[in-house]
């Protein structure tokens, strides 16, 4: 194995931390813009900085913020019956064992398609908030950070009224 000179070194830590403060001045202004889009929707912008209680208020924002204690309850029921039943186990080439109980793996696809169903309903809900159409929800749903900072420092009006009609 090859040992680094001490300028290849350098240069790689010069890398290192080059790409780390590129990274938290990024997730900085993830965290403004998130901050930005509550406030576009009349919601306190400090409530974005509080995990779970943010996803709460994106489905208040998008008009189905009962939606998030569904998700939440059939989320928990599946982990608990995942659980109970052994989970799922791997063999050592890393293929579900035959001892894994069956219920245990309906319950984790069923989370899975669940919660990424209402996920897409969430982003499109955000989107007409927001009075975007499917190709920002599109970009929403695939580059979610991307358009969370086009939606918190673009132009974009929350209407509430929209997603009543």
């Amino acid at each position: 194995m090859e040992t680094l000179t001490a300028t290849e070194a350098g240069a790689l830590g010069g890398l290192i931390v080059t790409a780390s403060i590129l990274a938290v001045i990024y997730y900085i202004l993830l965290i403004i813009a998130e901050w930005k889009i509550f406030k576009k929707a009349g919601e306190a912008g400090w409530k974005s900085l509080i995990p779970f209680y943010n996803t709460y208020i994106i489905y208040k924002i998008s008009g189905i913020k009962a939606w998030f204690w569904y998700l939440l309850i059939v989320s928990i029921g599946c982990y608990i019956i995942a659980t109970v039943n052994g989970g799922i186990q791997y063999n050592d080439n890393m293929e579900i064992s035959s001892s894994t109980n069956m219920i245990a793996i309906f319950a984790a696809i069923f989370n899975v398609v669940f919660g990424s169903i209402v996920a897409i309903y969430v982003n499109y809900r955000l989107a007409k908030a927001f009075k975007k159409g499917i190709g920002f929800t599109l970009g929403l749903i695939f580059l979610p950070n991307i358009f969370t900072l086009i939606l918190g420092f673009g132009s974009a009006k929350y209407d509430k009224k929209i997603l009543k009609a």
